[in-house]
């Protein structure tokens, strides 16, 4: 039977998270969001928080804030709310810099950790900032690991042996959203002594991640995707416990150091993933994380991956059901186990489309040569909003709208 708003409206009656969305600002014109595998909704409280902030901290303490706010607090309390979303125990989540920075920071502190092995293997689906950072990590480091990258996952999986150090994947691949079997690569790794780095960024807030059920080593995320850290927002890392006092950190600053106020000459690792944060935390960044993960520690994990599986399941079968006529066809695996948090799909046109579908008021996103991404948060987007999108997109297709010339030239 064919799927029609009144479906969609029906679900949405249904969902348990459904309270959630007026957590989050909704946009002004009636745009439809699809992108929070790049940049996710911004919390309603974000523009009064940050009011209080500027007013009441900055202006009013400057740097008695230090000793009277929660600024050198936020990196934890924002880890440990949303732990629970990549099942990572408290008080082993640190929010800190970068992804780069850390991807560096941990892969670094991997290699030196390592039992055995020279390769650090992976594949060319990372996100292309982890292989630079490996790559970078071979050019400058004394003791240069050999980049084994991969052009297959079946490539992966052949080269595991004993001369493996380090494992180093994308949870989800970027372009078309396959996932990994997180468990069965962590056992793969183990077998031959070998460790695993992993980035979630387009992972966790949307779909299920269990790094200490599943048994990794390191992982890595992005904050302002599903997290909706905000513009440049934080990014957090994760180190297994038994990996905790494995040595001092990459860049040891005075942020992990056991006594921050001590002024010490002398370093002194802090207990536990904490020794890797750095210098001075982003404080007006983490007020805006901070508002997120207020949000983030009462959502039920499990609605929430149930949700996402929902959302994902609608998308396909109406990309199907009304544009796959018209040339679209799905990149993203219909096994739920073997996906990540957006639905690719292909059309030869798809750069313009994108474009078109911007016009339209569907925010997605594009990568070449022609995969177009709905980035589903589950937390503030609805069923009908799904609808809505593809119904916009069918009328593009139909129309050829998306042949116009003011399409050609393509965003990313």
């Amino acid at each position: 039977m064919a799927i029609d708003r009144t479906h969609c409206q029906q679900l949405d009656a249904q969902d348990p998270l459904s309270g959630f969305k007026a957590r989050f600002q909704p946009p002004q014109k009636h745009t439809i969001f699809l992108d929070a595998n790049s940049m996710g909704a911004m919390p309603a409280a974000v523009p009064d928080r940050l009011a209080s902030f500027c007013t009441d901290e900055w202006v009013e303490l400057r740097r008695q804030g230090w000793n009277h706010t929660e600024w050198l607090d936020r990196p934890r309390q924002i880890g440990d709310a949303i732990a629970h979303l990549m099942g990572a125990g408290q008080g082993n989540v640190v929010v800190c810099d970068n992804t780069t920075v850390n991807l560096y920071k941990i892969l670094t502190y991997a290699w030196q950790s390592r039992k055995s092995g020279s390769t650090i293997l992976t594949e060319d689906g990372n996100f292309p900032t982890d292989l630079y950072v490996a790559q970078g990590l071979n050019h400058n480091h004394p003791d240069p690991p050999e980049i084994k990258v991969c052009a297959s996952r079946d490539e992966l999986m052949d080269s595991f042996n004993t001369d493996t150090a380090i494992v180093y994947l994308s949870h989800a691949d970027y372009r078309s959203g396959e996932c990994w079997n997180m468990a069965d690569i962590n056992h793969r790794a183990h077998a031959i002594d070998a460790l695993t780095v992993w980035d979630l960024s387009h992972s966790t807030g949307a779909i299920p991640v269990d790094l200490t059920g599943d048994d990794a080593d390191f992982a890595v995320g992005c904050g302002y995707k599903y997290l909706s850290a905000g513009p440049g927002g934080s990014a957090y890392l994760w180190v297994n416990p038994r990996h905790a006092e494995n040595g001092w950190p990459t860049i040891c600053g005075w942020m992990g150091h056991q006594d921050v106020f001590a002024f010490a000459t002398e370093y002194e690792p802090l207990s536990g993933a904490g020794r890797h944060a750095t210098g001075t935390p982003a404080v007006i960044a983490n007020e805006i994380f901070s508002c997120a993960a207020q949000i983030w520690q009462e959502v039920d994990e499990k609605h929430l991956w149930a949700k996402h599986k929902a959302l994902g399941d609608l998308t396909m079968e109406l990309l199907e059901q009304e544009c796959g006529s018209l040339g679209v066809t799905i990149n993203t695996p219909r096994e739920y186990k073997q996906r990540g948090g957006h639905i690719g799909f292909s059309h030869p046109g798809a750069g313009p489309v994108s474009e078109a579908l911007l016009a339209a008021g569907v925010v997605g996103s594009f990568r070449r040569p022609n995969s177009l991404r709905f980035g589903l948060g589950p937390l503030y987007l609805s069923y009908e909003d799904i609808w809505e999108a593809v119904s916009r997109l069918r009328k593009i297709l139909e129309s050829g709208d998306w042949q116009d010339a003011k399409y050609q030239t393509v965003s990313v």
